[in-house]
């Protein structure tokens, strides 16, 4: 079956920061270090920081891929801001309008979906990748859905013990396609 992919990072918005967890990540602009090339610009990009100590979320509002078949993963690569030893983990989660007749206004996340534990980089500034399965169940082509991704930073233990800022530079929504 083929994979359809829908961008998510960057865009999104930021959580209104009422209430327990809605804290929102902090969104950053880096400019790289290195020599710009002839006639060209430096490289840039955008990022979202997530802290060590504090649960930090994101959202996504979007409409569902017309082409939709099944599934449902969030796929996301990032970096640390300082840290070269430790693990993360991320969190995410889904909530789908399923028709008309649903109250939109009322729509809550379930308990988060999470990542596995993701090992850091042991080199500053390389990237890796993580995945999350959502379990959303009213998930279908061309309904309006709603995506909310996150560290888990108040895991404990060792599922996310890594020091400093988590730095989200690109997220997918993955599905299989009709």
């Amino acid at each position: 079956m083929p994979v359809g992919y829908l961008q998510l990072f960057p865009g999104g918005l930021a959580p209104d920061s009422s209430g327990s967890g809605n804290n929102a990540a902090a969104l950053s602009y880096e400019v790289s270090g290195a020599a710009q090339g002839t006639n060209s610009p430096k490289a840039a990009q955008m990022k979202l920081l997530f802290d060590a100590a504090t649960d930090e979320h994101w959202l996504f509002q979007f409409q569902i891929p017309g082409d939709y078949g099944s599934g449902g993963t969030l796929r996301g690569r990032f970096k640390m801001a300082s840290a070269t030893s430790g693990n993360i983990q991320m969190k995410g989660g889904q909530v789908t309008s399923v028709d008309s007749s649903t109250d939109d206004d009322a729509l809550a996340f379930g308990t988060a979906d999470l990542s596995s534990v993701v090992v850091v980089p042991g080199t500053q500034g390389q990237v890796k990748e993580f995945t999350i399965a959502l379990t959303d169940a009213n998930r279908a082509a061309n309904r309006k859905s709603l995506i909310f991704v996150g560290r888990n930073a108040d895991a404990g233990g060792t599922d996310d013990d890594a020091t400093g800022d988590l730095e989200l530079l690109a997220l997918a929504f993955e599905y299989t396609t009709t």
